[in-house]
């Protein structure tokens, strides 16, 4: 490997330091190392904290802003249940564990509004980015299909739905959040199905997140939702739901039980 040359601003300072004794190579270069390994690992932490803005900012918040969470935070004992919500915890801390060693997976968390599924959808995805450098996007539904609505009278909404979904297919995770929240409220026992745009796009983005020669994940699908497969069947076409909902026992979190903690 060619030796790392050092940035022209370090090259001056290391020429004009009157401290560094010039016939003293040994510890001239491992000054020269030093700087360089600084240097780069500036470069790096930039490069990472850039990165991290462009996922974030590509991403579709339902408050307009980012919102984010770590495992820290998260408090069983605010809980009356605080075994199920340490349990539901505990499954989340190891999901991420498994996508940080190298599977791909879709997750669901499913529950009533308010137990906390996003909050465990940003935490897992957090972990995976700190430790395996794998970034995240985040799509909220409900302000996603607000857009859809909104593209007919701005055409830069359009293009923006456009860049979001093919960085939806790309992302290592993927978090689709609130899923089915907008279809709305049952009608006669039923729901709606979601409009038929909505429900192309993220069929398209979870086709391009499956091989099914291989019968395999193409990164990872983490989705929120307070319904059952029951209701989402109803809503969206069974394929969709087929890749997009996960049925492993191991891969789905149960938050029924917990309060909702928003009041």
């Amino acid at each position: 490997m060619d030796r790392l040359r050092l940035p022209p601003e370090l090259t001056a300072k290391l020429k004009t330091d009157g401290r560094l004794p010039a016939k003293n190579r040994a510890w001239l270069d491992e000054r020269e190392k030093q700087l360089v390994a600084n240097w780069n690992q500036e470069f790096r932490d930039d490069k990472a904290r850039r990165e991290r803005e462009q996922w974030l900012k590509a991403s579709v918040w339902s408050g307009q802003r980012p919102i984010s969470f770590k495992f820290d935070r998260w408090n069983p004992d605010l809980q009356d249940n605080r075994k199920l919500a340490s349990d539901v915890g505990n499954r989340a801390w190891t999901i991420a564990k498994r996508i940080i060693v190298g599977e791909e997976f879709n997750v669901c968390l499913t529950g009533e509004p308010g137990t906390g599924k996003t909050s465990l959808a940003l935490a897992i995805a957090d972990k995976v980015w700190a430790e395996a450098d794998k970034p995240y996007l985040f799509i909220s539904t409900m302000r996603l299909v607000g857009m859809f609505s909104e593209r007919f009278d701005d055409p830069t909404v359009g293009d923006r739905l456009n860049q979001i979904q093919e960085l939806a297919k790309q992302a290592p995770v993927l978090i689709i959040d609130d899923f089915g929240t907008e279809a709305g409220m049952k009608e006669q026992g039923y729901y709606k199905p979601v409009r038929k745009d909505m429900q192309e796009w993220l069929y398209a983005v979870a086709d391009a997140r499956y091989d099914e020669w291989a019968n395999a994940h193409r990164g990872s699908t983490i989705v929120t939702t307070n319904n059952t497969s029951g209701d989402l069947v109803q809503m969206y076409n069974p394929k969709l739901i087929s890749r997009l909902i996960t049925k492993r026992k191991d891969n789905v979190i149960d938050f029924d039980g917990l309060e909702d903690m928003r009041g």
